[in-house]
Formats: C-alpha cells, structure tokens, sequence
C-alpha cells in the first residue's frame, strides 16, 4: 500500500471516529493511533451491568492480541450519563475513549445501528465494517478470535 493510499484511508478513518482521544490523563490525536491494522469501536456505560461483565473480557482480549505489537486499537464509545461516571469507568482501560459528549457517539451509533450495549465494532483502517457485533467471538474465542 503506497503512501497517498494510507493517506487517503487515514482521511476517512479519521472522519468517522475524530482527531482526538482521551486515554488516562492524556490526550491522543489520530495519528497516533492510525497505524493500527484493526480498531474496535466499543460502545459501553458504567450504569450496565453486561458492560461491566464484557469489559474485563475485552480488556484481556486487547492485551493478548497486543502483546508483542500494537495491532488493535479500542474506541470507548460512552453512553455515561455525567462525565464523572464516564471518567471513573475509564480510567483502568488500557484503551482510548472519545471525550464525554462527542458528537461522534451519535453519528457511530446511527451508522452501526447500535440498539443494546456492550456492542463491540470490529473496522478496517478504512473504516469499513469487518465484524459488525465481535462481543460473542470476544467471549468465546479470545484473542483467536483477533486472528479470524
């Protein structure tokens, strides 16, 4: 894949799920993030009891299939309802999460249908859908399931 075609790939990836992330105390821009082969949207609040279950699953999951290199990044997408919630819940994940209230939650929701959380997204970099609800493969097959 030559340079202008990442660039352009980066361009509609970038559109979807925005320039800026929060991790810890820290921020994160997209180019940071844009060498990742696989990015997972994961759409979560704290107030769910099956987000609370998932998330240490999918925690594991993101270690194992990062262990030796970063090949997937995860997107917390929050439906917190204060941003206390949503930065207590956060705060431990070893993924990124957009900022409380970004518009994007809703724009991602609409586009991936998204009626019942947890809901675990699996795109390209291009931004196209390759698993459109990976929480079952998560919880059964781990990280095998990064390699399918």
């Amino acid at each position: 894949i030559n340079a202008e075609y990442m660039g352009i790939l980066k361009i509609g990836m970038q559109a979807k799920i925005g320039d800026y992330f929060l991790k810890g105390p820290d921020t994160v821009n997209f180019e940071q993030i844009s060498k990742n082969k696989l990015f997972g949207l994961y759409f979560c609040a704290s107030h769910c009891p099956p987000s609370t279950i998932f998330t240490p699953i999918l925690a594991d999951f993101y270690s194992d299939v990062n262990d030796k290199e970063q090949l997937m990044e995860i997107i917390m997408v929050s439906f917190d309802k204060t941003k206390e919630a949503f930065d207590e819940f956060r705060k431990s994940l070893p993924w990124i999460a957009l900022p409380f209230g970004d518009a994007k939650r809703d724009a991602l929701k609409k586009e991936h249908n998204i009626i019942g959380i947890p809901h675990l997204v699996v795109l390209k970099p291009d931004g196209t859908t390759i698993v459109p609800n990976g929480r079952a493969d998560v919880q059964k097959k781990k990280a095998q399931a990064y390699e399918e």
